[in-house]
């Protein structure tokens, strides 16, 4: 695999439109480099570049089956495995960019039945 290729497929870990990105995601989530992302997903260490510049799964249900059972297919993947990953990833992807706007990144707002009650004044 060309050292260009490579490069390419680090930078769009950042763009949703391909693979990449929520394979990074997934990968970060469970602590898994190259070698144990390609294990969990049953590929070969040198297919996960191109595997990487596919495009994403479109996100309605029947697109991304057949999506992804032409990816699987073409790598000789497990297509469950595979989608478990890429679902995993979208998910927090969904996360990260839902973070809350006036806290630090990857911070979200906490759900609670209802508001705390007013302060007891003391004056």
């Amino acid at each position: 695999m060309s050292d260009a290729l490579r490069h390419l497929a680090t930078r769009v870990t950042a763009d949703p439109f391909f693979l990449a990105h929520p394979l990074a995601e997934f990968a970060r989530s469970e602590g898994l480099d190259d070698p144990g992302l390609a294990a969990r997903l049953g590929c070969r260490i040198e297919d996960l570049t191109l595997l990487r510049l596919c495009r994403a799964p479109r996100p309605e249900p029947k697109e991304f089956r057949a999506d992804l059972a032409a990816v699987a297919a073409r790598f000789g993947l497990d297509s469950g495995a595979l989608a478990a990953a890429v679902r995993h990833g979208q998910g927090l992807a969904t996360l990260r960019s839902a973070s809350r706007p006036d806290g630090p990144p990857g911070t979200l707002l906490a759900a609670r039945d209802d508001d705390p009650p007013p302060a007891e004044s003391t004056t």
